[in-house]
Parts: C-alpha cells; sequence; structure tokens
C-alpha cells in the first residue's frame, strides 16, 4: 500500500516500516516538543533546572517513544486481528501516526473487538504510566520522571481521539460495527462516513480558525480516509456477486519465450495488445513481457533479444474461484495491469482493470432485469 517505505523490524511476524514521511516529521516533532519542553516539566510536577538532557535531546526521545507508543497501538489491533484469521499485511509509521494494513473484517463482531483492541492497550498503558509507575518513580532523575509522565499522558490522549466517532478512526469503526448489526454494512459505513466527513470539517475549520497547520492536516486525512473507506466499500457491494471466473478472459494472446524483441513488437502493433504472458516450449508459464519492458531496453537492436531476456519473471495470479474484490485490491496494490488466472498449476485466463469494471454494467443489467420482471 505504502510504497515509499522501509521495514526496520518484524514484530509477530508482522513488518514494522517507516514511511519516507516519517523522517520528515520525527526530526519537526522533537523540535516542537523540544521547544514546550518547559510547558511539560510543568504539567509533570518535574522542575526544569533538573533536567540534565539538552531540551531538543529530550524531545527527540519523546517524539520517538510516542512513535513507539502508536506502533503498540496498531500492534494491538493487528495481534486481535491475526486470532481473527485476518491477514496482516505490515504496520507503517508515517506522518500523522501509524497505519496497520489488516484484511478488511467481514464481521461486525471481529471489527468490533479489532477497533477496540488499539484504543484499550494505549488507555492502559497510559494508567499504567500515570498511576502505577509515576507514583512509584519519585526517587528516580528528573528526566526519567519527565518520560513517564509525558508517554502515560500521550497514551491517554491516543486512546480518547482515536475514540472519536470520526470514520475511518477506531471510534468511526465501532460505530459502523454497531450500526451493521441494525443495517446492511454498506449503509452502515454510509452514515459511518458521514459523520467522519462532518467531523473532519469541524476539527479542519477550528484548525484554521486558531491557525494550528496540524489540526488542518489531519482533519484532512480523517476526510480523505472517510471517502476513500467508503468507495472501496461500495466497490466490495457491487462486485459481491462475482467471482473472478465470471468476467476473465479464457482465449488468452500469449507468446513463447525465445521470441525476438522485433517479432514482439511487430505482434503488438498487429494485434494492439500492450503485454503478453510469456509460455516455455512445454506450455508453461514462466513470465509476462509488455510495452513498458520494451521501451526501457537499452540501444541493443530489438532482432537480437529475445522476450526471456526482457521479460518479468515476477507474475501475479488469482483463482478462478477467487472473489472479484480481491483480484481488484491485487491490481490496484501491486499498480499492474492485469492478473493471470491459474488453475491446477496451468494457465486458464487473464483478468484486466476493464474486465473487473464491467461488473458494474453487469451488475446494473441484472438489477434493471430484475425491475423489468417484477
Amino acid at each position: 500500500m505504502f510504497k515509499s517505505s522501509v521495514t526496520i523490524m518484524h514484530v509477530m511476524g508482522i513488518p514494522i516500516r517507516l514511511h519516507v514521511s516519517f523522517l520528515v516529521v520525527l526530526p519537526f516533532l522533537a523540535v516542537v516538543i523540544g521547544n514546550n519542553i518547559g510547558v511539560i516539566s510543568e504539567m509533570a510536577g518535574v522542575e526544569a533546572g533538573l533536567l540534565a538532557a539538552h531540551p531538543f535531546t529530550l524531545g527527540f526521545v519523546l517524539a520517538v517513544l510516542l512513535f513507539t507508543s502508536v506502533a503498540l497501538h496498531e500492534l494491538a489491533h493487528s495481534v486481535v486481528a491475526m486470532r481473527q484469521g485476518m491477514e496482516i499485511h505490515a504496520i507503517t509509521l508515517m506522518l500523522l501516526g501509524g497505519v496497520a494494513e489488516i484484511e478488511e473484517a467481514t464481521d461486525e463482531r471481529d471489527e468490533l473487538w479489532m477497533a477496540f483492541a488499539g484504543p484499550a492497550l494505549s488507555l492502559v498503558l497510559g494508567l499504567l504510566l500515570l498511576f502505577v509507575v509515576r507514583p512509584a518513580a519519585t526517587g528516580l532523575p528528573a528526566d526519567m520522571r519527565l518520560v513517564i509522565y509525558y508517554v502515560g499522558y500521550m497514551n491517554i490522549f491516543l486512546a480518547a481521539f482515536n475514540m472519536i466517532p470520526a470514520f475511518p478512526s477506531d471510534g468511526g469503526r465501532i460505530l459502523r460495527s454497531a450500526l451493521a448489526r441494525r443495517t446492511s454494512y454498506l449503509r452502515a459505513t454510509q452514515i459511518a462516513t458521514a459523520f467522519g466527513r462532518a467531523f473532519a470539517l469541524l476539527f479542519g475549520l477550528f484548525g484554521f480558525l486558531i491557525g494550528n497547520l496540524i489540526l488542518v492536516l489531519i482533519a484532512f486525512f480523517i476526510y480523505i480516509g472517510a471517502s476513500q473507506e467508503y468507495q472501496a466499500n461500495v466497490l466490495r457491494d457491487v462486485f459481491s456477486d462475482f467471482r473472478v471466473r465470471d468476467l476473465m478472459t479464457r482465449e488468452v494472446a500469449t507468446i513463447k519465450v525465445d521470441m525476438t524483441v522485433q517479432e514482439l513488437m511487430d505482434r503488438m502493433m498487429q494485434e494492439t495488445h500492450s503485454g503478453y504472458p510469456v509460455l516455455d516450449e512445454g506450455g508453461n508459464l514462466v513470465g509476462c513481457v509488455t510495452l513498458g519492458d520494451i521501451r526501457s531496453l537499452p540501444d541493443i537492436p530489438p532482432d537480437t533479444m529475445r522476450v526471456g531476456e526482457i521479460m518479468s519473471r515476477e507474475l501475479i495470479s488469482v483463482h478462478p474461484g477467487e472473489d472479484l474484490f480481491s483480484a481488484f485490491k491485487k491490481l490496484s496494490e501491486e499498480d499492474i495491469g492485469r492478473l493471470f488466472v491459474m488453475e491446477g498449476g496451468g494457465l486458464v485466463g487473464i483478468i484486466t482493470r476493464s474486465d473487473i469494471m464491467k461488473a458494474y454494467r453487469v451488475r446494473e443489467l441484472r438489477e434493471e432485469q430484475a425491475r423489468i420482471q417484477r
């Protein structure tokens, strides 16, 4: 999902990634916290004069611990999701916090527990630090007492903020889960999305009036996130009646691995195709070649190169019985134009973005036919 990310570690098999925006926000946040160390120390009941570390050093430490708390929050979501059998792709730390890339829950009760897990962990962690660890840490250095207070306070804030019913936040997902027990999942998403958009507009207006750019950015991402989530659920609803086999192309034009690039270019011009599956001498799928592969060639005569030298061997496939929305997600996440449909180890078809979009028209025709028959 987040292509400009790097994996820094794995926790329970889940990749923890840093988005490129994290490298921008971390030093910025460290400076902001460092400039406010005096206020934070006063809130923590710690004399600023007793602090040994430089304010910006403390700011950096607190910024790192804040993002660590965000990672733990997202990890709680992920652990509950794994126990419910959902796939976890990664946890990505980025500009405005963190995102756990989790397979969409299909049951509202699963979504309820998964959404609640993050705020619950943050709240418990915050309460422990403020009301158990902090009173017992009176003999520790002032810097440590400040860290304990700040991390505890921010975890409680993290729990409270995420419980606001502004979809797609945790509170918004809990709201959708509750609504889905009384209406359709799509309708519940529509209502929760409306709440999220309204909150984002009010939040953004408030941030604009007080001149707080961070609040405006948060509001913007909530609004965009709510809109994207609703669109994804509309697509899921449209695609729910279809399997890959319903819309895939069964007669697939293929080429041989030993074909020259010049022959491939001639065939592309003749058949107006921009890509082909590549088969070996035994008829097995071994790769895929596209117009982009040809364009990236060095200045070598195309009649001296073979398709096997330029083709991509990374094949992304689906099964004919796989649901259409799953195929659509693979196309979107991998940013590719086609998927190979494999069954029993052999190529049985191909499905493209345009094939999937035909589901809209087929659904409309079915609904129109049903209205006529009534």
